[in-house]
């Protein structure tokens, strides 16, 4: 979590400029529980990674600046015994994080829904364990590869939000994503999202985002500022 100080003082920095009135709030942190799932892992046991997400944000004028890091992790294993007294296992392990910085224009629509329309860059860090161990009579051998790489990861989005029956705000967005070093020349990205408000400063928010080989479920705490 080394991008995680900067991301911290990134709140202190962003609290004190002035914002506009509006139902859909701008100004505000987020912490909670984050999940990636991958679709095509090929690893049954090693394909969903759980870890913690936070964001910050702040409006200025009809502009926002945002910033985001989650981390996540997971860890998979198999093994079997053969008759003969050789056994065998293996282990994975695999960690992800992930920083962007982000600024995008607002467009209200009305009092209670606006439509906005943003750019993000950011960094991805993977470290992965791969270990194995052999067992034959009194003989054991252990195999172990670890690796690490990071790429940059550029995002454009655009989003729908609205407040409806007061307490509750709905999003909804489309966007593409490109991370260097696939091979390829980006995704698509879609993502939902719903929030309840206790009162203008606490709220639960919950996001869905899928992203072609693999989705991401999101479920923070929210304050606003």
């Amino acid at each position: 979590m080394k991008q995680l100080p900067i991301v911290t003082g990134m709140i202190f920095a962003l609290a004190g400029a002035p914002a506009m009135a509006h139902s859909i709030n701008f100004d505000k942190v987020e912490v909670g529980f984050k999940r990636l799932s991958h679709d095509d892992s090929g690893i049954e046991s090693f394909d969903t990674y759980t870890g913690v997400n936070l964001v910050v944000s702040k409006r200025v004028d009809n502009h926002y600046f945002e910033g985001r890091y989650y981390s996540v992790g997971g860890s998979g294993g198999s093994g079997h015994r053969y008759e003969s007294g050789h056994s065998y296992h293996s282990r994975y392990e695999l960690d992800i994080d992930q920083f962007s910085l982000g600024a995008g224009y607002v467009h209200e629509l009305d009092e209670i829904s606006l439509f906005d329309v943003s750019f993000h860059i950011g960094r991805v860090d993977l470290r992965s364990e791969f270990e194995v161990t052999e067992t034959y009579l009194a003989s054991v051998y252990q195999y172990n590869l670890t690796d690490s790489g990071d790429e940059n990861i550029y995002r454009l989005r655009a989003q729908y939000q609205t407040r409806v029956l007061e307490d509750i705000e709905l999003k909804a967005g489309l966007g593409y994503e490109k991370i260097d070093g696939e091979g390829s020349d980006g995704n698509p990205l879609f993502f939902v999202g719903a929030g309840y408000h206790f009162n203008d400063i606490f709220s639960v928010n919950a996001e869905y985002r899928n992203v072609d080989d693999y989705d991401t479920l999101d479920i923070n705490f929210r304050y606003s500022f």
